[in-house]
């Protein structure tokens, strides 16, 4: 991390110093800040599936990137980022149905705002094989 010198009365100083604080924990436990990503969509789609949604509980969480693909190739998003909205329109309380439509449905460049938080993805997929295995009659192992 770099340090910032930050010049200002004591409440400008202790204000900053709060929020760098914020965001080093938050790098520390694998949380970044909101970013923009800029997709082109292709004959082969934009690359990457998504999971996630409201009738799961969780927000839409980029669950793949498929190698080789254009999201691949293009670099800008990581598994375990949060689709925060397409194109302007927020995903933060869609469900998964609603974001599949908004994705397949973008034509030209799609714009997405995405944040990475990949131990809640994480959550979300032992939770998902969980459910899974519980639903097939297998019982289902403790989580180490």
């Amino acid at each position: 991390y770099q340090t910032v010198d930050v010049t200002g009365s004591p409440e400008v100083r202790a204000t900053a110093t709060a929020k760098a604080t914020v965001a080093a924990f938050a790098a520390s436990e694998g949380q970044g800040h909101p970013r923009i990503v800029e997709l082109e969509k292709t004959a082969e789609g934009f690359g990457f599936n998504v999971m996630g949604g409201k009738e799961q509980k969780c927000p839409i969480y980029i669950s793949r990137i498929i190698p080789g693909g254009y999201a691949d190739r293009h670099g800008g998003l990581r598994r375990g980022d949060q689709l925060i909205s397409v194109n302007g329109e927020t995903l933060e309380d869609a469900n998964h149905e609603r974001a599949v439509d908004l994705l397949k449905g973008a034509q030209g460049t799609i714009k997405l705002i995405v944040k990475y938080s990949p131990k809640i993805l994480e959550e979300m997929e032992y939770r998902f094989e969980h459910t899974k295995s519980f639903k097939r009659g297998g019982r289902a192992s403790a989580r180490h």
